[in-house]
Parts: structure tokens; sequence; C-alpha cells
């Protein structure tokens, strides 16, 4: 009976976002199939027959570069997220200066920046990075922030009664009670940071799947494009789940996360 509950639900977890991928690429077909300029939206199999040259040419150097320009952004940002809702919460006069800047930038667009970050680091891969960074800082700091806030006081004030130190604090009972919040932050941050590299490649690098979709467009290549485009949805779908995995990993004793309380 368990092995059966086991497999229905593992067969569940695949076939309900299969399902909304079949639906979209039948949808697709269908818009093709009617559309006044077959160009502009190519059928399925002309954007898997670009996908398959894509495959046999650029495509491993373009993800490897789009990775790493992910890594150094997110990377980066999440480290200094992390550590400004940290400083944050534990001095006043930090969180009033910190909070006024955060609030300012948090709403303006990575994509806002682009001109002043190709003055500032040219084409190449400082301009990619640069977005992420900005794209991801804002959503990890303020998840963190609040969930570092929200964290037990009491749990705090018994460890200090107990001769804990502050780093033993902050590594035992506060970054681990806010941990569920750092997650969310880190996920958010993870798919902004994706969508503003895609953007800063554009425009600003000369490697990378946002670089290849610029290639493909000047040579008016719309099957090159859509095939680069669902190159890095599935991408970023991947990149999400294996998030998901670790944050399940990490979290087995929330009661969120299927821990007992």
């Amino acid at each position: 009976m368990r092995r059966s509950a086991g497999l229905r639900h593992f067969l569940l977890s695949w076939l309900e976002p299969l399902s909304g991928v079949v639906a979209l690429a039948v949808g697709w077909q269908i818009a093709s199939m009617v559309a006044a300029n077959p160009t502009l939206v190519p059928p399925l199999q002309t954007i898997w027959g670009a996908l398959v040259d894509l495959a046999h040419g650029d495509l491993v150097n373009d993800i490897v570069a789009s990775l790493f320009h992910l890594a150094g952004g997110f990377g980066t940002g999440a480290i200094l997220g992390l550590l400004l809702a940290l400083l944050c919460a534990r001095f006043e006069l930090v969180a009033a200066v910190i909070d006024p800047i955060a609030e300012f930038l948090r709403p303006i667009s990575a994509i806002a920046w682009i001109p002043i970050a190709i003055l500032l680091f040219g084409v190449g891969q400082g301009v990619p990075m640069f977005l992420i960074f900005y794209a991801s800082l804002f959503p990890i700091f303020v998840n963190a922030l609040d969930g570092i806030r929200r964290v037990d006081p009491t749990l705090v004030r018994a460890a200090e009664m107990l001769g804990a130190s502050r780093r033993l604090v902050v590594t035992h009972i506060v970054l681990p009670a806010a941990l569920p919040a750092v997650f969310a932050g880190a996920r958010l941050s993870l798919g902004v940071g994706w969508v503003a590299m895609v953007a800063g490649e554009l425009v600003g690098a000369d490697t990378g799947l946002g670089y290849r979709i610029e290639y493909f467009q000047e040579f008016f290549s719309m099957e090159g494009v859509m095939a680069t485009i669902v190159v890095i949805g599935i991408i970023g779908y991947l990149l999400d789940a294996l998030l998901r995995l670790l944050q399940s990993s990490l979290l087995r004793w929330s009661p969120a996360h299927g821990g007992s309380r």
C-alpha cells in the first residue's frame, strides 16, 4: 500500500508539470498553423531542428558562460544580502542606515542599470554579473531580515544565559530558525537573477544564452531564438528544482517541509 501510494505521488509530481508543458506545446503548434506569418511563430518541428543544431554548436559553451555569470552574481548577492540582514538585525544603527537605501533601490529594475553597467564594465562578463548581483541582493536581504527578526527572543536569551557566545547564538539558533525565510528569498533571488542574466547578456556580453538570442535575432532566425528560449526555461526550472531539493534536505525538521513538531 505504501509503495503504491509513493509511486502514485511520484507519477503525479511529474505528470502535473508535464501536462502544462504539453498544453503550452499544443497551443504553440496551433498558433503556428493559424499565424499570418509562420516565420514569427515557427512550428515545433522547426524549433526542434534548431535545438538540435544548437546542441551541435556552441550550446555547451553558452550554458557554461551563463552559469558562470549566475554563480558570480547570485553568490555575491546572496552572501552580501545575508550579511546585511544579520547586521541590520543586530545593530539598530546599521538598520537605520541600510533600510532606507534598500527601500529606495529595491523598486528600481536591474535592467534600468544596463547603460551604467556597460559604461562601467564594457561588453563582457561584468555586465551580466553586476545585473544578477543587483537583482539577487534585495529579495534575499528582505526575506532573511524578516526571518531573523521573527526568531523567538526567548531562545536567544536562554542560550545567552547558558553562556553561549554571540557567534554560537547566530550559527546555532538564529540562522537555523531563519533558514525557511532565507531559502524563500534565495528562490526569489535565483529567479530574478536568471532573468537579469538574460537581459545583461542580450546587450552587454559576448557569450552566454542571452547573447545567443541576440545572435539569432540579427540573422532573423526566429527558430533559433525560440530554441534558446526553451533552453533558458529548462535550465531555470532545473535550478529552482535543485534549490527546492536542497531546501527540503536541510529543513526536514520544519513542519512545513514534512518535519514533526
